[in-house]
């Protein structure tokens, strides 16, 4: 990035005050400004953090500040288009949180105001630039494991507080809500980026958590796929599955397999192992991908709901600060502190397909084909 920061305005109060202010910081980003709903409220969030403007009209905030160059947005997902077009309409970078869109119409037409006014547009799939994630990547497109065949992510959380209130989007697939639309985005990222383009889907979508009121939207799911190269997929994720945390990832290929594991001790970093002809060997984490301890929000007054509970942890703070900077290097110019590339629109509109599709099989107890975008 340039030596002078460039200015950035988060769109959201939630998501975007625990991550997207501290990892733009860290980027190197000048945060200039927060846009809230309710302006009190925003005020009343920003303050702590030392953001000079809390408002909440972003038109007029980027037609103030001239030194903002870049949009991020993390409103609920049913909640993106207006911010995402604003942005677009006054010239400026943008980076939209998943789930991109209501549905595919929707993505689809923001990604061709993006491309059509030529700025940068990034999606928040932050985790592609999770350390074991991301060599995990690196390892099957490197050929290591020859052509994939199998990809299997699994995810069983034991649930919290059934009485912790969930925000009202996740209550509702209407507005993009659900375990598979808030967590299962993640997921198809990063099997589409591991191991190709997915072109049908079969989908079983369930409630198991008794005590959440979540009668339209889902809090599990298996999502079985094919690529357009043959490889076969299977995802299943569970907000609320009684018994030990579950967390897996394995790829099976034509000349062996690569998985993601656990360390030794609670706590360590999860180690990424390839297994050929050679025989089991863990893969030395380069110092590149290699991301810091997670830092918990210092301010515990501002979280009011489970999703604030689980960013407020920090996480996601150091892969989206790769994410960030990755995206500031675009619109400087540079070349870019990673190869590995980050997601943009047309990766947003993709998956916003395999979710349109993911639903319409659970619907119809069917293999749904997915639309190309």
């Amino acid at each position: 990035m340039s030596e002078t920061p460039l200015g950035a305005v988060v769109v959201g109060t939630g998501f975007g005050l625990f991550t997207h202010v501290r990892a733009l910081r860290d980027a190197g980003f000048e945060v200039r400004a927060i846009v809230g709903r309710d302006l009190e409220k925003t005020r009343t969030r920003a303050a702590p953090l030392g953001i000079p403007l809390a408002a909440n009209d972003l038109a007029q905030v980027l037609a103030d500040d001239p030194a903002i160059r870049l949009v991020t947005v993390a409103t609920p997902p049913h909640a993106h288009y207006a911010p995402v077009m604003q942005a677009i309409a006054a010239g400026r970078a943008v980076m939209c949180e998943k789930p991109f869109a209501r549905d595919l119409v929707q993505a689809r037409e923001m990604l061709t105001a993006a491309e059509t006014a030529g700025v940068v547009h990034a999606l928040g799939a932050e985790f592609r630039f999770d350390s074991a994630q991301a060599l995990l990547t690196r390892m099957v497109q490197s050929g290591a494991i020859g052509e994939p065949l199998m990809f299997h992510r699994i995810y069983q959380q034991p649930g919290g507080d059934p009485n912790e209130p969930l925000a009202d989007w996740w209550l509702d697939a209407g507005k993009g809500g659900g375990f598979l639309g808030a967590f299962g985005t993640h997921m198809i990222d990063q099997a589409r980026v591991t191991v190709g383009e997915i072109v049908a889907v079969s989908t079983v979508l369930r409630k198991l958590s008794p005590g959440r009121p979540t009668q339209t939207s889902d809090d599990y799911y298996t999502l079985q796929f094919r690529t357009a190269s043959g490889c076969m997929g299977l995802l299943e994720a569970a907000l609320c599955f009684p018994g030990p945390f579950v967390m897996s990832t394995k790829v099976a290929g034509s000349k062996g397999a690569a998985w993601i594991q656990s360390g030794a001790a609670f706590g360590d970093p999860e180690q990424v192992w390839v297994q050929d002809a050679a025989g089991a060997r863990m893969i030395e984490m380069p110092p590149e991908l290699a991301n810091p301890a997670p830092e918990p929000f210092p301010i515990s007054d501002l979280v009011q709901t489970e999703m604030d509970r689980w960013h407020s942890q920090g996480f996601d703070v150091a892969p989206y600060a790769k994410l960030f900077a990755q995206i500031g290097a675009k619109i400087a110019g540079a070349e870019p502190p990673l190869p590995d590339r980050a997601g943009d629109f047309r990766d947003a509109a993709a998956n916003q397909a395999i979710l349109d599709a993911a639903r319409l099989s659970h619907a119809e107890r069917r293999w749904v084909d997915v639309e190309a975008v």
